[in-house]
């Protein structure tokens, strides 16, 4: 199993469904190391220390409830902003490929080494 990073999403998903504080899988950045980010329910995605990223494309991640039902979302931000999340659907032989134009980069330190930094922000 490779590397991934994982997102908390604070903005509404469009299926309604309850995700707020759950960690979400993502491999959407360049290099996944374990990594946390943060979908604001402004629109913002930031990192762990609260960097606003910036970013300018789109962002997937994903999660399985406890009755197994998969979770598929992609985020797209326009200058920074979300502009739309959609449930990815599994069976769509949607074959155009989603990513990150842009975004900023700061060094943030990996969640394995402290699991509950955001808890105390």
């Amino acid at each position: 199993m490779g590397m991934y990073d994982e997102i908390l999403c604070s903005a509404p998903l469009p299926d309604g469904y309850e995700g707020a504080g759950e960690r979400f899988q993502t491999k959407s950045f360049p290099s996944p190391c374990l990594q946390r980010y943060r979908i604001t329910a402004g629109g913002r995605l930031i990192d762990t220390p609260g960097n606003d990223l910036e970013p300018d494309g789109y962002v997937t991640f994903y999660t399985s409830d406890p009755d197994s039902t998969w979770r598929e979302y992609r985020a797209r931000f326009l200058a920074g902003q979300l502009s739309e999340i959609v449930r990815v659907n599994e069976d769509a032989e949607d074959q155009v490929r989603y990513g990150l134009a842009s975004y900023r980069w700061f060094s943030a330190p990996s969640f394995i080494f402290d699991d509950d930094a955001e808890a105390s922000a």
